[in-house]
């Protein structure tokens, strides 16, 4: 079950178009094994603009649904968000992303960079379409394309899920993932089963299998992790306990990461997310490595605030310090104001602490400003500057996306009287300007 190499390429190539353009801070970055991966991660910033992450799957839907074959969901009117990103040299293109949205309901994505000869070269190029197999279960399929030596587009990778609704509060997902191997033909890669069961009044258990290539007879797959999750839900808190095993030497399995995640609601509709994650250490046991804690509140005048602490080992951590043996090693301030004149900004500083002198405390290492403002066809045009320290203590611009997404389907909010009665702005080019020293 090889895979060509020229595939393999294209697809990490993929990977890391997609991460530079919704690049999350490192130390945020969430439990990748947890079943729930498809959803946005609570650990990370919030973008508390109109664009959104990706969803997860549709639930599958109750009876009387359309039959099978048909779109999940109503289709849509044919929609194109667009973001350009600047700070490219040499007058080449620079990233470009663009989602279209399909009348059929049909997701495509296309991200392009700068070519070695000018022009611009996709880097990613996939669909995502879901359907309804019956009454109780969905299918969302994504394709994934390259282009062959010659240019043209290829199909190289299929992504598909399939998610039953099994009645009394069950559920099952199976997941499979196809790559194009040296044979041009499809080969499943990966498989992944998930199944959710109630086991309390308030209390739901989840447990993944899933099987690779590696280590499997050829054409085969091996079951290779096992995931289990247990998420219990209070009257003002939620609290999931995610544990990733793998085989062992002696054919059992044996647990090599865990996440712990703690949401409590407070007054004012704020929160706080703590999430632990504990791995392998020296002695083979598992230990806290990471902490995040994410607190989010909304102030009197309105500003919607998020801060997002990171707690690692650090050089001279001890057991007592800060986080339980961890030290504070960054932290992300995001602030969201809706302007008088109905534009929306929202301004991210990093703060870090240097690995090389940890001693020295956190220091301002990059910024994000963020400005959506509402166009006269009711969709949010967008303009992120992105600031980074330049070496002597300074902030600097570094680059700037743009680009326009349509208006969500529904609010959930009515928006303020400023918002109502402001005029949108008129969309005008303007020349570059000094990044200024603190945004």
């Amino acid at each position: 079950m090889k895979i060509a190499l020229r595939w393999k390429l294209r697809l990490l190539e993929a990977a890391v178009a997609l991460a530079a353009l919704a690049a999350v801070p490192a130390w945020a970055q969430g439990d990748s094994q947890s079943p729930s991966q498809s959803q946005p991660s609570t650990s990370a910033p919030t973008h508390w603009g109109w664009y959104q992450p990706k969803a997860a799957p549709a639930p599958a839907p109750k009876a009387g649904a359309p039959a099978a074959g048909t779109p999940a969901q109503k289709p849509e009117k044919p929609s194109t968000t667009t973001t350009v990103g600047g700070g490219t040299s040499a007058g080449q293109s620079p990233v470009t992303s663009t989602t279209t949205k399909t009348a059929s309901g049909a997701e495509i994505q296309k991200v392009s960079v700068p070519g070695a000869n000018g022009g611009a070269r996709t880097l990613v190029d996939q669909e995502t379409q879901t359907t309804r197999l019956n009454t109780n279960t969905t299918r969302t399929t994504t394709k994934i394309y390259g282009q062959d030596a010659e240019g043209n587009r290829q199909l190289i990778g299929i992504d598909q899920t399939d998610t039953t609704d099994l009645g009394d509060g069950k559920s099952r997902a199976v997941s499979t993932y196809s790559e194009r191997d040296q044979n041009e033909q499809f080969d499943v890669t990966r498989r992944k089963v998930s199944e959710t069961v109630p086991t309390g009044p308030h209390t739901q258990t989840t447990n993944v299998s899933v099987f690779t290539a590696a280590g499997a007879a050829s054409g085969q797959l091996a079951l290779s992790q096992k995931i289990h999750e247990v998420t219990h839900t209070g009257k003002d808190s939620e609290r999931t306990v995610s544990t990733l095993m793998r085989p062992d030497e002696n054919g059992g399995w044996t647990p090599t990461r865990r996440t712990e995640t703690t949401v409590q609601k407070q007054p004012g509709d704020a929160k706080t997310e703590e999430k632990n994650l504990y791995l392998i250490d020296a002695n083979g046991k598992l230990s806290l490595t990471r902490k995040v804690v994410t607190h989010d509140w909304k102030a009197k005048d309105g500003q919607q605030h998020q801060v997002v602490s990171t707690y690692v080992t650090a050089p001279g951590a001890t057991l007592n310090g800060p986080g339980g043996g961890l030290d504070l090693m960054q932290q992300v301030t995001t602030i969201k104001t809706v302007r008088p004149d109905g534009k929306i900004e929202t301004r991210q500083q990093t703060s870090e602490r240097s690995l090389v002198s940890p001693s020295q405390g956190l220091k301002v290492t990059g910024a994000v400003v963020d400005v959506g403002t509402p166009t006269k066809s009711g969709a949010m045009r967008t303009e992120q500057t992105i600031y980074g320290e330049n070496g002597n203590g300074q902030l600097q611009q570094i680059t700037v996306f743009g680009g326009e997404q349509p208006a969500p389907a529904a609010a959930n909010s009515k928006p303020s009287a400023n918002q109502k009665n402001a005029k949108p702005a008129p969309e005008k080019k303007q020349a570059a300007k000094p990044a200024p020293q603190h945004p």
